[in-house]
């Protein structure tokens, strides 16, 4: 076989590869569509959700948007999420949802979801006069193996999100130090404040599914007197393999839900 018909051969070869994966690629998003919107079980369509976050397909913007009015919280929450992590669309089927919806939790997640659409920093609104908690966020103690300050990254970014959308929360300056806290805080001494130290376990692959363990330790502020900790677990279905974005996905959710586990005992915390 000459040069020229090997080097035909190879590029007929590697244009059938690419179609065949492309095609597999519509197949799961076409079959993650169907999960969430005709599984009996919610915990299905709940994964089903997340993956189509995680999926980078502008497919799984119409079927996410339906499922917002799904009868499970939870789907509702894990729809709204995979919206937010998307970040290609939704932002009108979430406003709409966000004026209908009932639970206080879904509420949450939407307008986190419409944080994450239209951007943002990893700083938290700052503190002020009305300020009645105020968070510092120590750096995550990150057992992924990732590479310095990524992960990091991810989880300061989401809980400070997480804080903005809490009625009276303010977060601390990543570069605040001690004494500045203390001035501040005698200036502003209606707020409770306290320093949370994030930690992210290695990720678990077993059994077809992905594992995250996440946990916020919970201190005084600027005094760091350990007062609790908030344990969160998050399992994805469907990920055999090592998945950086579900991987992703699923430490912004917890350090989401830590938040939110924390703003409800918070007032429990002496």
């Amino acid at each position: 076989m000459s040069r020229r018909w090997v080097s035909v051969w190879a590029a007929v070869l590697a244009a059938v590869v690419l179609f065949s994966t492309n095609a597999f690629a519509e197949d799961k998003i076409s079959a993650l569509i169907k999960r969430l919107r005709s599984s009996d079980d919610f915990r299905v369509r709940t994964q089903a959700a997340l993956a189509l976050g995680a999926s980078k397909s502008k497919r799984a913007i119409n079927p996410l948007c339906s499922a917002l009015e799904d009868s499970s919280t939870t789907v509702r929450a894990a729809s709204a999420a995979a919206l937010g992590k998307l970040r290609l669309g939704g932002k009108t089927c979430l406003e709409k949802r966000l004026s209908d919806e009932t639970s206080s939790s879904v509420k949450s997640t939407i307008k986190k979801a419409l944080a994450r659409l239209e951007g943002g920093g990893s700083e938290g609104p700052a503190i002020s006069g009305s300020t009645d908690v105020y968070i510092a966020i120590a750096k995550t103690s990150d057992k992924t193996g990732r590479s310095a300050g990524e992960v990091d990254k991810l989880v300061r970014t989401a809980m400070s999100k997480a804080a903005a959308s809490m009625s009276g929360y303010a977060v601390a300056p990543k570069s605040e130090t001690t004494s500045e806290a203390k001035k501040l805080l005698k200036k502003y001494s209606r707020a409770k404040a306290f320093y949370l130290s994030p930690k992210v376990q290695k990720p678990e692959y077993g059994g077809g599914n992905l594992t995250i363990r996440f946990e916020v330790a919970i201190f005084t502020y600027p005094g760091k007197a350990l007062k609790g900790s908030v344990p969160v677990k998050l399992t994805q279905q469907d990920v055999a393999s090592k998945d950086t974005s579900a991987e992703n996905d699923l430490i912004v959710m917890a350090a989401e839900r830590a938040m939110e586990k924390f703003s409800k005992n918070v007032e429990r915390i002496q």
